[in-house]
């Protein structure tokens, strides 16, 4: 079916359910609310750049017409089966002139469709479905053009009752996403069902049983189709043994069955005791068993921890805590022994200031034995974040067995389209690469091989200071961080790398009315990454008069790597402007700048955009100017465009 016979659907049916005298109480199809939009414009734009030491230019022109629907409507009655849809159909007629691929011309659309249907709704056992597609053209980080389109579609079911309330889920999705510039295409595949019920049979108890089945097939540009199937199950309770509710159980039993690329197994059950005591004493003991099961090699893992606070008064809090984990492993048998103190001290002083100071101290006994051996390292957890370093975890990596996934272990992600691997003395730094498919601050998993070392043993004490000072209601704050890790009692073999390090960071903070910014100095002196920081940062943000409003926000970071005299830096400005001549009138300027100085990660990045947007008689209309430039890795690329919209809203509801 073609979109605008959708569109006629949409609009007409539901009002063929009207009568010629009004609305009439009970309809086959009654139509509740239709809301959307009208919009017409146009845009042009001029690139030109260097790729592959090949220069090109573009420039493309465009008219484009479009409508947005919502509707809301029922059957015979609201609570029988009720119906959402949405339809947005944006068709675009341009035409775009290369120096180096022949002229075209083409038309392109941008479409989704939107359908949701609840039956019984308001009851104890309500049904629902929904359908949704979307094809449209996105940019990541203003670095990658991407062309995506997808499907998704599936129900759910709830049964609320007081004897066993239940609630179950199916979906399933397609998608299929193209990078312009790369030629780098993605399926995606996914199935996933949920089911929970809950129960309590006290009002000292509470216990949910979860089920989850989850089908995840990715097939990545020229690599290999990954395919992972897995069923989860999860049973949480919550024991309370006295009606204040000071002294409970937190129960968690979970298993993972995973068939097909990355096949594995895991049981995990974590029990946690938690008592309010008089006094202002906490105690929380934790049992935490680990079964992890693979082709190659398996895991056990039983941990106790306890950990024992107390607040005096509101200006002291102490801690004690201690920690036992014994690890067998195919390769290696573990023990770790953990104790620990810390100390938090917050007072106000004179000066309309406060005073912070804090302690810990942590002493841990690790005990291993095995052979040398190359050991397969799997799902290493690391979140990455620009301007920050992250090291894997284990020395004498094999750079060749390195594989970086996401969270389902589908998406593989490429080295040097999305991450960097650096050599950091016996170490590998990994770093994401803007514009990839790792988002900053996201979560990957990581494999490799590692050549770890025999049989040992060493004693590790950490030492950490906190201290503080803010004065006139924070408009000054001065503050200071010390940290060091020793090691003692060594009983060790060679592929042992142990990080040495003491850590010191100094700085200053200064905030009034609308500004705010400050200075930082690190220094971490460290036998695998020792470095020299230097962090300014600036923000400024506020409104005069309700007219103007501003922000700023500047941050720096400049790194001295000591081992190869390398520097690395990180810059980010980001700024907004907005001036209302009246409610219905306004301009915006929007202007952002990164810059990314390294080994295998320059960057700079300039964009900026002007707007201006009025309302007339509800037609609402946006004039605005966008610039762009950026030069990556000796990849040189610049825009300048301009574009005009029309929009008229309108919205309707049943009286």
């Amino acid at each position: 079916m073609k979109a605008p016979q959708f569109i006629c659907i949409v609009l007409f049916l539901p009002a063929m359910c009207f009568g010629q005298n009004g609305y009439i109480s009970h309809k086959f199809w009654q139509l509740s609310s239709l809301s959307g939009a009208v919009q017409l414009g146009g845009h042009y734009r001029y690139q030109e750049g260097t790729t592959n030491e090949i220069y090109n230019y573009q420039k493309s022109s465009r008219l484009y017409g479009g409508i947005l629907l919502n509707a809301n409507s029922y059957f015979y009655h609201p609570n029988l089966l009720s119906l959402d849809l949405g339809v947005e159909w944006n068709p675009e007629l341009g035409k775009d002139l290369f120096l180096v691929v022949p002229d075209q011309a083409e038309v392109r659309t941008m479409q989704k469709v939107n359908v949701a249907a609840t039956l019984f709704k308001q009851k104890n056992f309500t049904l629902g479905a929904f359908f949704n597609y979307n094809m449209a053209y996105t940019n990541r980080e203003n670095l990658s053009n991407i062309k995506s389109s997808g499907t998704n579609w599936g129900g759910s079911l709830t049964f609320s009752n007081k004897i066993l309330p239940f609630q179950a889920s199916y979906q399933q999705g397609n998608w299929n996403e193209t990078e312009i510039l790369t030629g780098r295409t993605f399926v995606t595949k996914q199935t996933n069902v949920q089911s929970k019920i809950s129960k309590s049979f006290s009002t000292h108890d509470n216990t949910e049983l979860n089920y989850y089945h989850n089908d995840y097939m990715r097939q990545d540009a020229t690599l290999l189709q990954i395919r992972n199937i897995s069923d989860n199950l999860n049973l949480n309770n919550t024991i309370y043994f006295d009606n204040k509710r000071n002294y409970f159980l937190i129960s968690t039993i979970s298993g993972i069955d995973q068939k097909g690329d990355d096949a594995f197994r895991r049981y995990q059950v974590d029990e946690s005791l938690c008592f309010i005591l008089p006094e202002n004493f906490n105690l929380t003991t934790n049992y935490n068993y680990y079964n992890y099961q693979r082709a190659s090699q398996d895991l056990r893992q039983n941990i106790i921890t306890g950990i024992l606070r107390h607040k005096l008064y509101q200006s002291l809090n102490t801690g004690l805590s201690f920690e036992y984990n014994n690890i067998v492993h195919t390769f290696y048998k573990e023990q770790n022994s953990k104790a620990g103190i810390d100390i938090l001290y917050e007072k106000k002083i004179p000066l309309k200031g406060r005073l912070s100071l804090s302690y810990a101290f942590n002493w841990q006994r690790q005990n291993r034995e095995s052979d040398p051996v190359l050991l397969p390292i799997l799902h290493e957890e690391h979140i990455l974040t620009d301007g920050q370093m992250v090291l894997l975890s284990k020395a004498f990596v094999e750079p060749s067995t390195v594989v970086v996934k996401d969270v389902t272990g589908t998406i593989i992600y490429q080295l040097n389209l999305d991450y960097l691997l650096i050599p950091r003395n016996d170490f590998l730094e990994i770093q994401r690469i803007p514009g990839g498919q790792i988002p900053n601050k996201g979560k990957v998993y990581v494999d490799y091989v590692s050549m770890q070392p025999g049989s040992y043993q060493y004693d590790v004490s950490f030492n950490n200071f906190n201290a503080s000072v803010i004065l006139f209601n924070r408009l000054i704050e001065v503050y200071y961080r010390f940290s060091r890790q020793d090691y003692f009692n060594l009983k060790t073999t060679e592929y042992l790398t142990l990080n040495y390090f003491t850590q010191q960071v100094a700085g200053c903070r200064l905030e009034f009315n609308f500004a705010s910014g400050g200075y930082e100095y690190e220094t971490y002196n460290s036998t695998i990454i020792p470095y020299r920081m230097m962090r300014y940062y600036i923000v400024l943000q506020g409104n005069i008069k309700s007219k103007l409003t501003f922000s700023l926000n500047g941050n720096m970071r400049q790194y001295k790597m000591l081992n190869d005299s390398t520097n690395q830096t990180y810059l980010d400005v980001t700024g907004i402007v907005g001036y209302n001549f009246s409610p219905q009138t306004s301009i915006n300027l929007e202007l952002g700048y990164r810059k990314q100085v390294g080994q295998q990660m320059d960057l700079n990045l300039l964009t900026a955009r002007a707007e201006f947007s009025t309302v007339f008689r509800q037609v609402f209309v946006k004039i605005g100017v966008e610039l762009y430039g950026r030069d990556y890795l000796h990849e040189r690329t610049n825009f300048i465009g301009g574009y005009v919209q029309i929009v008229r809203n309108f919205n309707w509801h049943k009286k």
